[in-house]
């Protein structure tokens, strides 16, 4: 049997090679006209006797052309039935699996190899259906392209275990019941003590999560978060307006190992927080819509600041916080710009959530003046306070995930800005210090100085006083109130030469 580039077989007797005795197009329709359809070639086909039953013709390639676009196929033909086996990547080689390996016996196949660009799959030939076998090695790492990764080392002992156990529930259905069939090589367990995992984000919006305390990766948990959210219809939303063809990609992931809480921040500027549970649960996503942008007054313009751009009035500005705005879908400023709604619509009807992580909380970012939001570039959280944290470009937010409510929403103007109320200006603690001493010093020296001198004047004035004595006494005997003013001039001298020594006796 050959394959040719039209999308014909040709089956041959070795006795009369003259011309075939059989030409067949597998894919190929009669068009009204009466002339066969063109086909695309076929690039590798392989021809397999059974005992008990008619031969096995598998072939790669050969669909006709009136549709673009198709996925890389393999066709089995078994007697009249024809099944094609659609791929999600190329198919690089097929080899055929059989009982014997001489081509003068009967082969009696038993399974196909296939390796695709990106992926091995077997299929078994032994059922009519024709399913594949579940494949023991994660090749699938790459199903959809990988957009983050973390990595968590010493983790809870029990945390394999228990996300592995549901993650077997969640498995494909459909495979083959038998034992996979390529056998070879040897390793051992991993060295490592203590258990490790890798968590991977996708481009479709699906997380994995592998166990790598051994050589080879063992995907233990998968998650959907594009189930959250309702399909985004076309032309709608922010993959529309941006030109993003994955509007649930992850962009960021945040797990506590000990809690069990995890976050996932998504390239539509939205983050969902779940919580793991061992039973199925019917619940009602709850939502919060934070509008983290800044407003056109809250922008500083040089102008206002020419004169003294890094220091001004603590008055004349007051950072004010951006809270929560009660919005409604679809609403739009009289320009007919999009304003204070999310990139994703999620589902408000109540949802059944199976065993394992289940949404809590869906934080969405809104458009502000027909800008959509920025994607969110940091996040933290801390399960012992129920809080997290996340900001971007804009502005920092803090959510009290028990309470379902917003904390804090401040804007980047507020914290960094140039009239910041509370901005300080960084000095140097040793020259500070130095500062300081220096001006101790020197108020020590002004006030010995000026200590010096009061003694030295109320040394004059007990000599002046001591001279003029008998003048003050024929003062006294002149008038009846004179012995009056003298207590008064004796207050107004004395009293501050006694304080002066009192003062200095004490320093």
């Amino acid at each position: 049997m050959c394959s040719h580039s039209d999308g014909s077989l040709t089956l041959w007797n070795l006795r009369n090679t003259t011309k075939p005795f059989q030409v067949t197009f597998p894919h190929g329709k009669i068009q009204k006209d009466g002339k066969k359809e063109s086909c695309k070639p076929i690039l590798k086909v392989e021809y397999k006797t059974s005992r008990n039953s008619e031969p096995f013709v598998i072939f790669s390639g050969g669909l006709s052309y009136d549709k673009a676009g198709r996925r890389p196929t393999l066709t089995i033909m078994h007697g009249k039935a024809i099944t094609v086996l659609e791929m999600d990547h190329p198919i690089v080689e097929f080899m055929v699996l059989c009982d014997t390996p001489y081509n003068n016996e009967v082969q009696e196949p038993y399974a196909v190899v296939v390796l695709l660009e990106k992926d091995l799959i077997v299929v078994d030939l032994t059922q009519s259906n024709f399913p594949v076998f579940e494949n023991p090695y994660p090749m699938d790492i790459h199903e959809s392209p990988v957009t983050c990764t973390a990595y968590f080392a010493d983790c809870p002992p029990d945390i394999i275990p228990i996300l592995y156990s549901i993650g077997a529930k969640h498995k494909k259905t459909g495979y083959s019941h038998k034992e996979w069939p390529v056998g070879g090589g040897t390793w051992t367990l991993g060295s490592h003590t203590y258990p490790e995992i890798i968590i991977t984000g996708h481009a479709d919006g699906s997380i994995k999560f592998w166990d790598a305390s051994a050589f080879t990766l063992q995907m233990l948990y998968k998650l959907k978060t594009s189930k959250v959210f309702e399909k985004p219809k076309p032309g709608d939303g922010r993959a529309a307006e941006l030109g993003e063809e994955d509007p649930f990609a992850v962009q960021m992931v945040s797990w506590c190992p000990h809690s069990r809480i995890f976050c996932v921040v998504g390239i539509s500027a939205h983050i969902i927080l779940y919580r793991f549970s061992k039973y199925e649960a019917n619940t009602q996503i709850v939502s919060l819509e934070v509008r983290l942008q800044c407003e056109p007054e809250d922008i500083i313009t040089p102008s206002e600041n020419e004169n003294n751009p890094c220091f001004s009035e603590q008055g004349s500005y007051s950072p004010q916080p951006h809270h929560q705005h009660p919005v409604s879908p679809g609403s739009r400023t009289p320009d007919g710009a999009k304003d204070s709604v999310p990139c994703l619509k999620v589902r408000d009807k109540m949802v059944r959530v199976p065993p394992g992580y289940q949404s809590d909380l869906v934080i969405q970012l809104l458009w502000v003046d027909g800008e959509p939001p920025q994607q969110i570039t940091s996040l933290d959280i801390n399960s012992a306070y129920g809080l997290l944290a996340f900001g971007n470009c804009n502005g920092l937010a803090v959510v009290d995930y028990l309470q379902k409510t917003v904390i804090l929403c401040i804007s980047t103007l507020d914290l960094y800005g140039a009239t910041d109320p509370y901005q300080r200006l960084t000095r140097s603690p040793r020259r500070n210090r130095q500062s300081t001493s220096e001006h101790s010093m020197r108020g020590l020296s002004n006030l010995y100085s000026d200590s010096k001198k009061r003694i030295r004047t109320s040394y004059q004035s007990l000599t002046e006083l001591t001279d003029n004595q008998q003048s003050i006494d024929m003062e006294r005997s002149k008038s009846p109130t004179s012995e009056l003013c003298f207590q008064k001039g004796k207050k107004e001298k004395n009293y501050p030469i006694i304080y002066s020594s009192y003062f200095i006796v004490h320093l």
